[in-house]
C-alpha cells in the first residue's frame, strides 16, 4: 500500500466539477527515476529552482575537479548523494511548489495505486464551500458576539464565562 498527499485549490465561483480537476494526488516514495535521471525529472516536474541548483552542484564538481584536480570518485561520490537527495525528497519538492501555487493539503489517502487513492478521496470529500458557483456570506456574517459553545467537559473552566 502506499499513501498519497492530497492537495487542492480553491478558486471563487468554481464549479464542484472544477474544483475536483484541480485535485492533485502526489504519491509518498522513492523515486527512482530521480535517482538515474534526475535533471529530467525535477524538468519533468517544473521545479525550476532545484534544476538551477542542480546545475551549478554539476558546474562547481566541474570545475573543482578540472582545477584543483579533485578526484573523480569524490565528484562521483557527491554527484550520486544529489541524486539520492533528489529520489527521497521529490514528493516533498512537488509539494513545496504546489503550496507555493496556492494548493493546500486536502488529505493523505492509503491505497494501492492512483486510481484507488483517487475513488477512496473522492468518495468522502466535498468541495470547498466556494466551489459551489453561489456568492454564500460566511457562516459569522452579521453576528457581533461569537457563538458560545458548549460547556468543556473535564476540569477546565468553561469558556466565555464571567
Amino acid at each position: 500500500m502506499a499513501s498519497w498527499t492530497v492537495l487542492t485549490r480553491d478558486v471563487a465561483g468554481d464549479t464542484p466539477v472544477r474544483a475536483a480537476e484541480r485535485v492533485v494526488f502526489v504519491r509518498e516514495r522513492f523515486s527512482w527515476a530521480a535517482l538515474f535521471f534526475a535533471p529530467l525529472v525535477l524538468l519533468r516536474y517544473r521545479l525550476w529552482l532545484v534544476f538551477a541548483a542542480y546545475v551549478a552542484v554539476a558546474v562547481i564538481l566541474a570545475v573543482a575537479e578540472h582545477r584543483f584536480g579533485l578526484d573523480d570518485m569524490v565528484t562521483g561520490a557527491v554527484s550520486l548523494g544529489f541524486h539520492v537527495l533528489v529520489a527521497l525528497e521529490l514528493p516533498a519538492l512537488r509539494i513545496r511548489k504546489l503550496r507555493w501555487r496556492g494548493y493546500e493539503e486536502a488529505g493523505v489517502v492509503v491505497a494501492r495505486d492512483e486510481m484507488e487513492a483517487e475513488w477512496r478521496f473522492f468518495a468522502d470529500w466535498t468541495p470547498p464551500t466556494g466551489a459551489s458557483g453561489h456568492a454564500s456570506a460566511p457562516p459569522s456574517a452579521g453576528r457581533r458576539t461569537p457563538a458560545r459553545p458548549g460547556p468543556v467537559i473535564g476540569s477546565l473552566p468553561e469558556p466565555y464565562a464571567s
